[in-house]
């Protein structure tokens, strides 16, 4: 059975694609001809996300289209007719199957195709009821005809793909019943976790020597957060009625860390931030205000594989995100930090009963909520207390990782390819 996965918004599907090939799937990863490329944080990226990229060369390429509107529709707007999808067809016309998401649907229904898996990436559904396309739909111009007629081919692709899964509850799911487009709930397997055996000074070489003596200081508790700094609402940028669920709340996080920091001033404890996000400089200023410059450091964008690291060897304390809104879902830290098992504070925005309700079991067993500042605080003390500096492993969130993503989750998804190839023979 031959896999081809389209896209890679995330790494989503380089840790799927890794999945695959340990199961023994003859998969291979297409990225977008925009995807990773002259991008400030290059999370589409393969090499972001390993040390070992060589090892995928084979198993990585990139298409001649981009995962944006000139696939589709070209752009009018600028006198440019759609890209010529032989190629793209040619390409892919020796797999069994195809995975998508983004704007995969739409080309295959240029194409006159059903595209046979889908997958969401963005809150809302992309390149129909996402942030961006909202915000864009809100302007009368030039393009606004065509992103319209965008979001059509979209949802005819959308409707014509033989199995749309969904992992994102709430808006995105709200979307897919708006649009009588049924779903089938399932996560991906979002992270794959690689044993690293090396010094810090080797894999960490691109920080600065004070920066690493800081991460790997085994006298000082340390809480890293790489969110992006996404919390000031701009009205130029956002939709207002989906700002809650897109806002991460970066805020919370800076008010609570000050607030432990002013209660406990003996306590030994530095927060990491990552320098990237359009409210840095926000971010940055709150610091100031609130007088913790001394306590807080700031690293670098960095690539996920460096992330993996150092939550691996170095956190005593991780953080998610804090996107709070009903039935919203966590990013990729709360995985990594799962499967890991890393303590983190991330907003959960389920019950048990209505997570189960959706994906068919429970929630991980130890995850720090965070609503409130207070919250923040609470479980900074919490975890110090705990740990005496020392790095806790979750084992009951490494446990529920391997339960229900990973390898376990792969084989869930085996499954599915397996009935769609075998229905594919049977109309032959």
């Amino acid at each position: 059975m031959k896999v081809a996965l389209l896209g890679n918004t995330c790494n989503n599907n380089f840790s799927f694609l890794r999945y695959l090939l340990d199961l023994g799937v003859d998969a291979h990863l297409y990225l977008y001809s925009n995807e990773g490329r002259r991008e400030e944080n290059p999370l589409h990226a393969p090499k972001w996300d390993t040390f070992n990229s060589n090892s995928f060369e084979n198993k990585v390429s990139y298409l001649d289209v981009p995962n944006g509107l000139i696939s589709v529709i070209g752009r009018p707007d600028k006198l440019c007719l759609p890209l010529n999808l032989s190629k793209f067809s040619q390409t892919l016309s020796k797999y069994d199957l195809c995975v998508g998401s983004g704007l995969s649907p739409a080309i295959f229904f240029r194409l006159k195709r059903s595209l046979d898996i889908f997958y969401p990436y963005g809150t809302g559904l992309e390149w129909v009821n996402d942030n961006e396309t909202k915000m864009n739909l809100l302007t009368l111009n030039l393009e606004w005809p065509f992103r319209k007629l965008l979001t059509y081919l979209q949802l005819q692709g959308l409707r014509k793909t033989k199995r749309v899964t969904n992992w994102l509850p709430g808006i995105t799911e709200e979307v897919f019943k708006k649009y009588s487009i049924n779903t089938h709930n399932m996560h991906i397997p979002a992270y794959y976790a690689e044993e690293i055996n090396a010094q810090p000074n080797q894999l960490l070489k691109n920080l600065n020597e004070h920066l690493i003596k800081r991460i790997t200081d085994q006298n000082r508790f340390k809480i890293f957060s790489f969110m992006r700094h996404y919390w000031v609402y701009r009205k130029n940028l956002n939709y207002k009625n989906t700002w809650m669920n897109v806002n991460k709340n970066n805020d919370l996080l800076i008010r609570g860390f000050a607030n432990f920091i002013n209660k406990f001033p003996e306590k030994n404890c530095t927060l990491f931030l990552s320098e990237w996000g359009i409210d840095l400089e926000d971010s940055r200023q709150l610091v100031k205000e609130l007088n913790i410059e001394n306590q807080v450091a700031w690293m670098p964008l960095m690539p996920r594989s460096y992330i993996t690291y150092i939550f691996s060897n170095y956190a005593n304390l991780a953080v998610g995100e804090f996107v709070i809104s009903e039935n919203e879902h966590w990013g990729n830290t709360a995985w990594e930090c799962l499967a890991l098992g890393v303590p983190f504070m991330q907003t959960v925005n389920y019950t048990e009963n209505s997570f189960k309700k959706f994906f068919g079991y429970g929630l991980p067993p130890e995850i720090l909520n965070v609503k409130t500042f207070e919250d923040v605080s609470s479980h900074i003390n919490e975890t110090y207390n705990k740990s005496n500096k020392s790095c806790i492993k979750l084992s009951r969130n490494i446990d529920w990782f391997k339960k229900y993503n990973g390898h376990s989750l792969t084989r869930n998804w085996i499954n599915i390819f397996e009935d769609l190839v075998s229905e594919k023979k049977k109309k032959k």
